[in-house]
This record gives C-alpha cells, sequence and structure tokens, in this order.
C-alpha cells in the first residue's frame, strides 16, 4: 500500500502500524491476563487426580498378585500333600512347600490348612487332598481415601491322590 506521504515528515509508516494494531494487543493482553495462573490450577486439580488413580492401579496390581501367589501356594500344598506318604506327613509336608511357595511375597500372615485325611484310606481308593491358603495384603501404605488398610485373601486347591500307591497310616 503506498501512502501519499510515505517517506514525508508528516506520518512516519512506523506510527500509523503503532495506532493500526494498538487494539489489537490491547485485546490480546486482556484475553491473557484473564487466564494467568490457569496453568497452575490445572496443575493443582489434575495431578491429584492423576496420583490417586496410580495409588488405585498399584492397589489393584498388589491384590491381583497376591491372589495368584495364594493360588500358586495352595496348588503346591495340595500336591506336596497328595505324595506324602500319611495323612500327618501330608499335612506337615503340605505346610512346608506351601510356606516357602509364599517366601518372597506380599502375602502377609499367610495361614495354611492342609486336608489330607484322605490318605489313611486304603488302597486302591480314590481320594483328594485340599489346601487352603489364607493371607493378607497391605494397602495402608498407598493412602487412597476409602482403600481400606489391609485386603484378605483365600485361595482353595485340590489334588487327586494315585489310588494304585502304597500308603500308610
Amino acid at each position: 500500500m503506498i501512502w501519499p506521504f510515505y517517506g514525508g515528515t508528516s506520518c512516519p509508516l512506523d506510527l500509523i502500524h503503532r495506532v493500526r494494531y494498538r487494539h489489537r494487543n490491547t485485546w490480546q493482553n486482556r484475553r491473557h491476563r484473564r487466564y494467568r495462573g490457569a496453568v497452575a490450577v490445572e496443575a493443582a486439580l489434575i495431578l491429584p487426580t492423576l496420583l490417586m488413580i496410580a495409588a488405585v492401579a498399584t492397589g489393584g496390581w498388589r491384590i491381583s498378585e497376591v491372589k495368584a501367589d495364594a493360588q500358586s501356594a495352595a496348588e503346591v500344598a495340595a500336591r506336596a500333600g497328595s505324595v506324602a506318604s500319611s495323612a500327618g506327613d501330608g499335612i506337615v509336608v503340605g505346610q512346608r512347600a506351601g510356606l516357602a511357595e509364599l517366601a518372597g511375597t506380599r502375602c502377609s500372615n499367610p495361614a495354611i490348612a492342609v486336608d489330607s485325611s484322605d490318605l489313611a484310606l486304603p488302597a486302591g481308593s480314590t481320594g483328594t487332598t485340599s489346601a487352603r491358603v489364607r493371607c493378607t495384603v497391605r494397602l495402608s501404605d498407598l493412602l487412597v481415601p476409602g482403600m481400606p488398610g489391609a485386603f484378605h485373601v483365600e485361595s482353595v486347591a485340590r489334588s487327586t491322590l494315585d489310588s494304585h500307591r502304597e500308603r500308610y497310616s
């Protein structure tokens, strides 16, 4: 755009541009002032929510992990109890095997009950050995409101006896 006074001293181009864009800059500045601090407010609202979601996911992961560990320990205890030679040995061997399986896991206060009473049956008869594992998962360190401090897990497994194996009572 060619101005008739271009190059003259009456109205320089800088002044024209300043006048033309002055209102735009004022409007933009007002808009930016209106949103000042919005990022801090968003962070204050979103960050605790994300931390809460992460804590709930961690609690769910812990519970599922301990459930799997308890089920595995119950299966190992039932199998170890079923291959024992007598009912008394089946209980002791099953409990030891189950506790060894739970070593190093998040399962606290484990309790293992093995029922190997079918080992007293005569050879040739069928039976099962069962194991029940109970333990507790600690969730109190997650600090999630409404989530319990501990969660109790219980698993049961059965193992069949070899009907042709020699048994001692």
